[in-house]
């Protein structure tokens, strides 16, 4: 009898062994089913976080890698951009800044544009340069920036009437700017109207 009494004990532990079975491995399997899954596209911040597990790697390279990663975002490829020029590697910085502005949906995004000039005046393609002022000010007329970059680029290249017009407008549209400032303390140093 007592090996019968004890068998039954078993029996008990087994059934709440498997009574328990059947509420936990269901609730398992339902958590599983829901658990958030990796995947989607990665964002700029996710990216980043990864790229900063690997410290021996320059930020460009981080960078770099981070655009092998995720190919045409946005984020990125202004970041990409910025630390070109940073590098003085100013065709790659036009190339990833363009990359950008052709994809850009933000409300400022087209703030680019003096960015390129700026990378295509230090290639010493100002022509280029003052193209995409010129488009800058064509959709944003009278920007401080794009003003005051114009008149400096003329300026260099000894247009002194076109560099005075552009401060001029610069100056009346924008007296208190401090682009302002620096455009009515530079022109002084022009040549006067006219000159030979």
């Amino acid at each position: 009898m007592a090996e019968y009494k004890n068998s039954g004990q078993t029996n008990k532990s087994s059934r709440i062994a498997f009574a328990a079975a059947l509420i936990i491995v269901p609730v398992l399997l339902i958590w599983l089913y829901f658990a958030p899954q990796p995947g989607g596209e990665p964002t700029f911040e996710t990216m980043q976080e990864e790229m900063q597990e690997t410290p021996a790697m320059s930020r460009l390279e981080q960078m770099e890698q981070m655009w092998k990663t995720a190919p045409g975002h946005g984020p990125v490829a202004l970041e990409l951009a910025n630390l070109y020029y940073e590098d003085g590697q100013y065709d790659k910085a036009v190339e990833f800044y363009r990359t950008f502005l052709k994809d850009d949906t933000t409300a400022d995004g087209w703030l680019v544009r003096l960015d390129i000039s700026r990378a295509l005046s230090s290639l010493g393609r100002t022509d280029e340069a003052i193209t995409e002022l010129k488009t800058l000010l064509k959709d944003h007329p009278g920007h401080a920036g794009a003003l005051y970059n114009l008149g400096a680029i003329e300026a260099n290249r000894g247009d002194h009437d076109s560099a005075r017009l552009h401060w001029n407008e610069l100056i009346k549209l924008h007296p208190q700017d401090t682009l302002a400032v620096y455009a009515q303390g530079a022109l002084p140093k022009l040549r006067p109207a006219n000159h030979p």
